[in-house]
């Protein structure tokens, strides 16, 4: 069993990672945080808590993180995501977002005592994946470093080559390069799960065909796809939209679906062609310590086929809000 603890911005592929983590039977969501970046974090704050409730996890507890990167303010991603971060193709939220209700105290200490009350009762590696914004997990690690002894991170993020918000940037590394250096820098078990890997997870006519339309969850889930295939469609092109966050949480649970290779990753601030690049030394020319597993590919039908069984899953226990 894993104890997965997930950072987040949801987000259409944020709330299949949020599926696959609550359904997947080798995991154990121990709690999520929010972060500003596919919306504002007051939007991705409800829309995690909207859809956790929706499929019977509404126990699991929700943390409302950073507002802004380090530097400045984000840029948000509504021409992927929609103004709620979670449109239908009506331009209406799927979920219909709760009351911005956030538990008392002030966030990073809520954070940290619920990842010391799972680390005391288990003594068991905590797995942080982080999925949108680098943000949070970076004030985390410089407030309080003694957790790098007891967590695991993976990230989906960054590109080895072709970035998809600048010409060589990946937009969750992109949105604070600052935080990102910082978690590169950190020392802690770190795994990479860039787009060269989640853009050969594609949610084609096929996958939308084993999904199906028998039930108000199976076409909600269609319906938050077929948005998603829109938007990658008048944006990049794509044929059939892929669903980069899934596979992050898929990592932590099935390493061996992934071919990996460990090599140096540093994170480019300065330039203005290329802020936020994830310089990747494949051939480990900078004779630099490698700092980062990154992920190179991974079995695309075993990923459909454990989505596929988280869905029948959240299914069974959804409810209309």
């Amino acid at each position: 069993m894993k104890h997965i603890w997930l950072d987040c911005d949801p987000g259409h592929d944020d709330a299949m990672a949020l599926i696959l983590a609550c359904y997947h039977p080798d995991s154990r969501l121990i709690g999520m945080t929010t972060v500003a970046g596919n919306q504002s974090v007051d939007k991705t704050f409800r829309n995690a808590k909207a859809v956790l409730t929706a499929i019977g996890c509404g126990h699991v507890p929700v943390f409302k993180g950073q507002s802004s990167a380090i530097l400045k303010a984000m840029p948000f991603c509504a021409e992927i995501h929609g103004e709620s971060g979670l449109d239908g193709r009506d331009g209406k939220p799927l979920f219909p977002l709760l009351p911005d209700e956030e538990p008392e105290g002030f966030w990073l200490l809520n954070w940290k005592e619920s990842l010391d009350k799972v680390w005391l009762e288990t003594s068991e590696k905590i797995d942080l994946v982080a999925i949108g914004s680098l943000t949070n997990v970076a004030l985390l690690l410089t407030l309080f470093p003694e957790v790098k002894s007891w967590i695991r991170i993976t990230i989906m993020g960054g590109t080895m080559g072709i970035g998809n918000t600048g010409p060589v940037a990946e937009f969750n590394i992109e949105n604070d390069p600052e935080a990102a250096h910082i978690v590169f820098e950190s020392g802690v078990e770190l795994t990479m799960v860039p787009l060269e890997v989640t853009h050969t997870a594609l949610a084609t006519a096929e996958v939308l065909v084993a999904i199906g339309d028998g039930s108000p969850f199976r076409r909600k889930i269609q319906e938050m796809l077929l948005f998603f295939r829109d938007t990658y469609r008048n944006v990049f092109g794509f044929d059939d939209p892929p669903l980069h966050d899934p596979l992050a949480v898929l990592f932590v649970l099935h390493p061996e679906l992934f071919q990996c290779r460990k090599m140096r990753v540093d994170i480019e601030r300065a330039s203005e062609l290329s802020r936020g690049q994830t310089v990747c030394d494949f051939y480990g020319r900078s004779s630099r310590e490698a700092n980062c597993n990154v992920a190179l590919s991974v079995d695309v039908d075993r990923f459909w086929q454990s989505m596929l069984e988280a869905v029948d899953k959240a299914d069974s226990a959804f409810r209309e809000l």
